[in-house]
C-alpha cells in the first residue's frame, strides 16, 4: 500500500511540475506578443535616438566653435580698444576745459562689483564719466569732484586702466587739474 502510495505522489509532483511549466510558457509567450506588437516602435525609437545622438554632436561641435570665436572676438575687441601709448597725453589749459579723455573700466557698486568701460573726461575740476563716447550730456550723477566737493557729497569709486602708462597719465592729469583748480580759485575755502 506505501508503495502504491508513493507511485502516485510521483505523479502528482510531475503535474505540478507540468503545469508550472505551461505556466511559465504561457507568460512568456504573452510577453513575446506584446514586446512584438511594441517592435516597430522601438525600431523607431532606435533611429531617432541615433539622429539625436548624431545632431548631438553637430551642436557640440558648433557650440565649441561658436565659444572659441567668441573669445577670438574678445581678445581682438580689447586689442582693438587698448589705448594706443603713443597717444597718452593731457592739456591742462585746453582751450575747451577738458584735461584728458578717454576710456577707463569702473567698477561697479552692485553686488556683483562688475567692471564696466565708461568714457572719462576731465573737465572743470570733474571726472566726468558717461555710457557712451557719443552721449555729451551729463548728470550731477555722472561726475566726481578731484578736489574737496561741497559737505554734501561723499563718493569714491575704482577706477582701472588698459595700461601702466595710462595710468600714469590718468594719475598725472589729475593731479595737474587739482594743482590748476588750487591756483586759479581766488575762493579761500580750497587754499585751506
Amino acid at each position: 500500500q506505501i508503495n502504491v502510495l508513493q507511485a502516485k505522489k510521483k505523479f502528482e509532483i510531475l503535474d505540478a511540475m507540468l503545469s508550472f511549466m505551461h505556466a511559465q510558457y504561457t507568460f512568456f509567450q504573452q510577453g513575446y506578443s506584446l514586446l512584438h506588437e511594441l517592435d516597430p516602435y522601438m525600431k523607431k525609437l532606435a533611429t531617432e535616438l541615433d539622429q539625436l545622438v548624431i545632431d548631438s554632436a553637430v551642436e557640440k561641435r558648433e557650440m565649441e566653435h561658436k565659444h572659441a570665436l567668441i573669445q577670438q572676438r574678445s581678445v581682438s575687441f580689447f586689442q582693438d580698444f587698448s589705448y594706443d601709448d603713443s597717444k597718452v597725453e593731457f592739456n591742462v589749459d585746453a582751450p575747451n576745459g577738458v584735461v584728458m579723455e578717454g576710456y577707463l573700466f569702473k567698477r561697479a557698486s552692485n553686488a556683483f562689483k562688475t567692471w564696466n568701460r565708461r568714457w572719462f573726461s576731465i573737465q572743470n575740476s570733474q571726472l566726468v564719466y558717461q555710457k557712451k563716447l557719443k552721449v555729451r550730456t551729463t548728470s550731477p550723477k555722472s561726475s566726481l569732484w578731484l578736489f574737496p566737493p561741497p559737505p554734501c557729497f561723499s563718493r569714491s569709486c575704482m577706477l582701472q586702466a588698459d595700461s601702466e602708462k595710462l595710468r600714469q597719465a590718468w594719475i598725472q592729469a589729475v593731479q595737474a587739474s587739482i594743482a590748476s583748480a588750487y591756483r586759479e580759485s581766488p575762493d579761500s575755502y580750497y587754499i585751506e
